[in-house]
Parts: structure tokens; C-alpha cells; sequence
């Protein structure tokens, strides 16, 4: 995931509600989970106001706010690098 491909939430939202989101991807690394989105052929991952990616501890938190903040039905989860054993990520 690279910091140059960072979208805000704002950002984020404006391409879901112009439909050019094609997918998203919850993505998991050491012991957090990340949101990336495939807009035409890149991913971006959405980072945060402070930090170049948004990371949360909560799988349950991040679908809750995908689907009831964002309304977006459908994503995969890439937990290939998910530890949750690992103390930070």
C-alpha cells in the first residue's frame, strides 16, 4: 500500500457516489485492517487526517462504516499479512 495513492474520506466518498469505485478491498497488515479502493486501474488506499493510512482495529467497526457511513454493499478481504498476535502495524 503506498502512501501516494492516499485518498481522504471526502474524496472516498465523492468517487463512491459517482459510481467510479470498482472495488474495495478491506486489507490486513500486522494487526490492523486498511481500506483500498480500485478506481479505473489503481488502487488507492484511504489514509487518515494525520497519517498517510487509515488503520483500524475492528473488523467489525470498518464493515459497520463501509456499509452504514459509506452504504457500500460488497467488498473482498486480502488477510494474506493479518497478524493479530502482532502489537502494532
Amino acid at each position: 500500500m503506498g502512501e501516494s495513492d492516499g485518498i481522504s474520506e471526502a474524496t472516498l466518498r465523492e468517487l463512491i457516489a459517482s459510481g467510479a469505485v470498482r472495488a474495495v478491498v478491506i486489507v490486513g497488515q500486522g494487526s490492523g485492517w486498511a481500506v483500498q479502493v480500485e478506481v479505473g486501474t489503481r488502487r488507492r488506499v484511504l489514509r487518515s487526517a494525520r497519517e498517510p493510512i487509515r488503520w483500524w482495529k475492528s473488523m467489525d467497526r470498518l464493515t459497520r462504516w463501509l456499509r452504514s457511513d459509506l452504504g457500500v454493499p460488497e467488498w473482498t478481504v486480502d488477510a494474506r499479512h493479518y497478524n493479530p498476535d502482532q502489537r502494532s502495524v
